[in-house]
């Protein structure tokens, strides 16, 4: 018994629409993978801008990972970062004072060295030293100004001193150049509280 061609017609007209089916949601699923990461340096752009290619990771660094910032001391573009006691070379030996003076206020150092730095507070006012760029330094006392009860002293490019105490932290300088540092409780930076380190 034969089968009527209306049925053949059916037939095929259901394994056109699979297929139509099956090539459409081949089309949507590659349209909606995920791409994958771009390295930083090949977006448009970025290649191109001052010091992208040398810092360390930029090239290869995955999406969803932070840039690395100022205080990164694998950056050596940064103004440093935190050292370890081990990699210490020298220690060096800062006097503040009610006169709003560090002494010494310009101290020498290599680059890529690592540094202990004792600071003495020889008055009878609290005071400390922050490493970091000199806008950062401004800001800083600015909040402190404006909240003076602020605690201080708990950041790895910060020691605040008692009076008549001493306090350190270890610092490992980057590039060449001036690395400035202050006392930023209120009043002192304004008052001349100041200093840097050049890198040699």
């Amino acid at each position: 018994m034969f089968l009527q061609p209306t049925f053949w017609m059916h037939c095929m007209f259901k394994i056109k629409t699979v297929l139509a089916t099956l090539a459409l949601g081949g089309l949507c699923a590659s349209a909606w993978s995920a791409p994958a990461p771009t390295p930083m340096a090949s977006m448009p752009g970025m290649g191109s801008m001052p010091g992208m290619a040398s810092m360390p990771g930029m090239a290869s660094m995955p999406q969803g990972r932070t840039m690395p910032t100022p205080a990164d001391p694998g950056n050596p573009a940064s103004v440093g970062g935190p050292g370890t006691a081990s990699a210490v070379s020298q220690t060096i030996r800062i006097l503040a004072d009610d006169q709003m003076r560090f002494t010494p206020d310009v101290v020498h150092v290599k680059q890529g060295e690592t540094v202990r730095i004792v600071v003495v507070n020889q008055g009878r006012t609290r005071h400390e030293l922050t490493i970091g760029i000199q806008s950062e330094l401004e800001e800083h006392a600015k909040m402190m100004a404006a909240m003076p009860d602020m605690p201080n002293g708990k950041e790895p490019n910060m020691v605040a001193v008692a009076p008549q105490g001493q306090g350190e932290l270890i610092w490992r300088f980057g590039r060449p150049g001036t690395v400035p540092f202050a006392c930023t409780m209120p009043g002192h930076m304004q008052r001349g509280m100041v200093g840097r380190f050049i890198v040699d």
